[in-house]
């Protein structure tokens, strides 16, 4: 229906979110998806435009046998968040049959069984035009099996030869190829030497001219660095290979050659190397900007976000990926579980509702708990001494209570006690209640110290669970 119909039948204040049909855009899709499944087989190819072709001839024995191919097909396609049907065949028009109208999600057709597989099929399984389609429905060929009892000689006259040539081709009599994609081979640049040399400066200059040429060729495709894979060619040995993984893409020659010099340093040239070669095996796309022209609030903020990732880079490059980590808000009021620690080399993954809570924290948030004594005014009232770490400090300034309670949706109920600070989940088999609530006062000492003083509701017990630098 066209835009207009669809309008008049929601309801008057019902929100519509109407978005243009780009049928180029499905297609480059379709073609990355066809890109990423020559995992399984290296002759893939579209078809149509919500479908896939793919020839796994000889590849039965890498996959040990096609029921787990078909199964790796489907789960790979269903991680990213597609429904699939995947049908395998001794044909692509019976594969594409079976798939489209067969009966179950996955399917296989062992040899010479094709006919049996199509019989109770629709004649729309033989990918026929809708005119055809209809043309044989007037007559009561509804079925495969309908058709294949009728004379070929009464059928080419009244439908053409394309209805027989791709029965022949379900039923394996005529052959059918396809166009498989080729993908975009990743960005290389190598320079090879007349002979084996082992003297660094040779090699370093060598990769610095690579380096330039590739930066060159990711210009002109308007692509920065992701991962840069260093092969050095050596002389009756095997290739020494390094990987550089960067947290942003980048295109930033002074950048990149720092990185790229300090895995050069630990690589092992053996007796001598004979090539340089570099590979961005993996890219991000880059905005153009031109050179000399007056900066805009984007560039000045793209530029920013740039320098921000070289700097992380760079630290990864010195202390390790595992070592640099980001802190991201997860949806949670209580203290120990409003953030958690994910590696910068991972996309951020914010949690939906997620955000940081408008009320004053602590800069030091203690990983455990200390216990403390407190003396208060009344069990509401100000802390006047708090006792800490072995000494009695005098309280000057007193401000709370900020009551936060548990989060009843982890617990379940019955069972014993967990008393605070109880900072992980009961392992699976084991039962509690929800711990008591808290009560939190931030107080000064008389030296001039915060801290962040807490009560725990119904037992009586003080902690100190972080303090203000």
């Amino acid at each position: 229906m066209d835009l207009s119909h669809a309008r008049t039948l929601l309801p008057p204040r019902c929100g519509v979110h109407v978005e243009a049909h780009r049928p180029d855009v499905e297609a480059a899709a379709l073609h990355a998806l066809a890109c990423a499944a020559i995992r399984f087989s290296p002759l893939v190819a579209p078809d149509g435009h919500d479908g896939l072709l793919i020839d796994a001839t000889g590849t039965e024995r890498v996959h040990r046998g096609e029921p787990r191919l078909l199964r790796g097909v489907a789960r790979q396609m269903q991680r990213r968040g597609l429904c699939v049907r995947v049908a395998a065949a001794p044909t692509f028009a019976c594969a594409w049959a079976v798939a489209r109208f067969g009966r179950y999600d996955l399917s296989r057709v062992p040899p010479h069984r094709e006919q049996e597989a199509v019989l109770t099929l629709p004649v729309a399984a033989l990918n026929l035009d809708a005119v055809t389609v209809e043309g044989l429905g007037e007559l009561g060929i509804v079925r495969v099996e309908h058709l294949i009892k009728l004379p070929r000689a009464a059928v080419v006259p009244r439908f053409g030869p394309r209805v027989l040539e791709r029965l022949d081709q379900v039923l394996g009599r005529a052959n059918e190829s396809i166009n498989p994609v080729r993908p975009t081979p990743p960005t290389r640049a190598q320079i090879i030497f007349d002979g084996p040399t082992d003297q660094w400066a040779s090699i370093e200059a060598a990769a610095h001219r690579v380096l330039e040429t590739l930066i060159g060729q990711l210009t002109t495709r308007e692509r920065g660095v992701r991962r840069l894979h260093v092969e050095l060619t050596r002389p009756y040995a095997v290739p020494e290979c390094t990987e550089v993984t960067l947290s942003r893409p980048s295109r930033n020659p002074r950048h990149l050659w720092t990185l790229l010099r300090t895995r050069l340093e630990r690589m092992n040239i053996g007796p001598g190397v004979e090539a340089v070669t570099l590979t961005a095996s993996r890219t991000g796309r880059l905005r153009h900007t031109q050179p000399g022209l007056p900066a805009m609030a984007a560039d000045t903020e793209q530029a920013a976000a740039a320098a921000w990732g070289e700097l992380i880079d760079t630290l990864i490059g010195r202390l390790g990926p595992e070592n640099i980590v980001r802190m991201e808000p997860c949806e949670s009021h209580l203290p120990e579980r409003a953030f958690r620690e994910s590696s910068v080399m991972q996309p951020v993954r914010r949690a939906a509702g997620a955000g940081i809570t408008p009320a004053d924290r602590p800069t030091t948030l203690f990983a455990t708990p200390e216990p403390a004594e407190a003396l208060a005014l009344s069990p509401d009232g100000p802390v006047i001494s708090l006792g800490w770490r072995g000494e009695r400090w005098r309280i000057t300034t007193s401000l709370g209570p900020e009551r936060i309670s548990a989060e009843w949706w982890r617990w379940s109920a019955g069972g014993g006690v967990h008393d605070f600070p109880h900072t992980r989940r009961p392992r699976h088999g084991a039962v509690a209640i929800s711990p008591p609530d808290r009560d939190y006062f931030a107080v000064q000492t008389e030296t001039g110290r915060w801290l962040w003083a807490c009560r725990q509701v119904g037992t009586g017990r003080w902690f100190v669970h972080g303090e203000w630098s």
